[in-house]
């Protein structure tokens, strides 16, 4: 990690899990199932915005410059209007944003998909900018200018596409920008609106969704339950930093980045002993300085029985028994957005929440334990890829 200190700051989510620090505090420590069913047929659950989500994101697409836009990305730009808050975010001082997304503009997409085989071959004009891959960033970088006499000569956008570790390879690219000196600052994070017919159908093809009721439908680490995947849908950004003299509410140390690459032939890369999680861990925690050690796992966990496994048995193998969170069944899978999520998980808990356990039988280790001190988060997507962070309450907070 180098020598001087990584800070993440002005994190942003918006998620089930809430759509501020204090709707997220609430939700960890009095869990919600806010399930409901989807489409015509509700024959499967997801997991929506909470209604201050729904405020934030309908505040952004009522506006005329974003009415237009896919929702994916008028999420990303709701999540960001949280970052940027000019009590957070210096004059000039951004110099890369950097967003990841699995599965990009799926809303937009599929619509004028459907509507160009279905009855008019012509798709309207703003189709192709609103649906390329590097829209979704660029606005948020857009958000960033607008408003103030900034100066957008050296600042870059780039879009990552990295399956569901897709924020925190985001991350990786602002931690780049910053560790090199090409950025003071960086914002990064993740989006996802994957509430769609089509996205639905590909877990019915990879026979993983969840055949279970809306009373607690995604349960990661369960028992008995079989598969449980059940989406979501959400963003999340924040600011990458080297240590300075502010000293603001909420800010994270990033203390260990670890990544890996499953050298693996299956549908989801992911081996059955967990091997490239193993291997992002023991990256991720290996430069931690002397007496700091990890005390919490968000587990990525999507409530797929070779996934949990999978990721359970790596945990064990790099910590024995250690306390073992996640937002899945709060939230259900956001996919690229869920590294975001996640993180919000651990800076409710490193703040003070009560970790309550899991509302069903768990093969995850949840003992009873005072918020943690350090907490690593794993996520991980398919082809193989997976990224473990550290991060821990800075100093003086």
């Amino acid at each position: 990690m180098g020598n001087s200190r990584i800070l993440i700051r002005g994190l942003s989510t918006i998620s089930p899990l809430g759509a501020s620090r204090a709707e997220v505090d609430d939700t960890v420590r009095r869990p919600v199932c806010r399930a409901r069913r989807f489409g015509e047929s509700a024959t499967r659950s997801v997991f929506p915005l909470t209604p201050f989500g729904d405020d934030a994101l309908l505040c952004v697409a009522n506006e005329e410059r974003y009415a237009r836009l896919d929702r994916v990305t008028q999420l990303a730009v709701a999540a960001a209007r949280g970052t940027l808050r000019p009590d957070i975010v210096p004059r000039d001082s951004i110099g890369c944003v950097s967003i990841g997304s699995s599965r990009g503009a799926t809303n937009t997409l599929e619509k004028t998909i459907r509507g160009c085989v279905e009855s008019d071959p012509k798709v309207p004009t703003y189709t192709s900018p609103i649906t390329t891959a590097g829209n979704i960033s660029s606005w948020v970088a857009q958000e960033y200018l607008a408003g103030a006499e900034r100066d957008s000569s050296s600042l870059v956008s780039l879009n990552t596409s990295m399956t569901c570790s897709s924020a925190f390879h985001s991350l990786l690219v602002a931690l780049a920008f910053v560790r090199s000196g090409m950025a003071e600052t960086a914002l990064f994070g993740g989006a996802e609106a994957c509430l769609t017919p089509y996205t639905l159908a590909h877990l019915e093809a990879l026979r993983i969704n969840s055949e279970l009721g809306t009373d607690w439908p995604c349960r990661p680490g369960s028992e008995d339950s079989g598969n449980t995947v059940v989406l979501g849908e959400g963003a999340g950004t924040a600011l990458l930093c080297r240590e300075d003299d502010l000293n603001m509410d909420g800010d994270l140390e990033l203390l260990g980045v670890g990544w890996a690459l499953e050298s693996t032939p299956t549908a989801t890369g992911i081996s059955a002993d967990g091997a490239s999680f193993e291997a992002a861990m023991t990256r991720a925690i290996q430069f931690l300085p002397g007496g700091v050690s990890v005390d919490c796992v968000v587990a990525h966990a999507p409530g797929s029985i070779r996934g949990d496994d999978a990721e359970l048995s790596a945990i064990q193998r790099v910590f024995g028994r250690v306390m073992t969170c996640s937002t899945k069944h709060m939230t259900g899978h956001t996919y690229g957005a869920s590294g975001m999520v996640s993180l919000g998980l651990a800076q409710s808990l490193l703040y003070g929440a009560q970790w309550p356990g899991f509302p069903y039988p768990c093969r995850f280790s949840a003992d009873e334990a005072p918020p943690p001190r350090v907490v690593l988060i794993n996520t991980a997507g398919f082809g193989g890829n997976c990224i473990s962070i550290v991060v821990g309450k800075r100093a003086g907070r």
